[in-house]
């Protein structure tokens, strides 16, 4: 890399990916370890995500990534990878 071209990241180091990053939002939410806010994990069932928790993380994940969801779409919300794959569908629409 050219010396004065490198870029750093916003983010803390370790969340410089889409996942990370939405793992951190989860676990900030719902007062959990991100650690256990694995791409399995059922939102409801094992993270005690709750309807006023869903609408925090479509809020904080709209505000995040300055997209929108539409709540069809996260009404079918059940797991840590739905979100994610939520939000990179959302991105690559923009």
């Amino acid at each position: 890399m050219t010396p004065g071209t490198e870029t750093t990241s916003p983010l803390p180091p370790g969340l410089d990916t889409l996942p990370a990053q939405v793992r951190q939002i989860v676990g900030t939410i719902l007062g959990i370890s991100p650690d256990r806010a694995i791409g399995s994990a059922a939102l409801v069932a094992d993270l005690g995500a709750t309807s006023l928790d869903f609408v925090e993380l479509v809020m904080a994940i709209e505000d995040v990534f300055g997209v929108e969801i539409p709540d069809t779409d996260a009404d079918r919300l059940i797991t840590v990878d739905d979100l994610i794959s939520l939000v990179a569908r959302a991105r690559a629409k923009r």
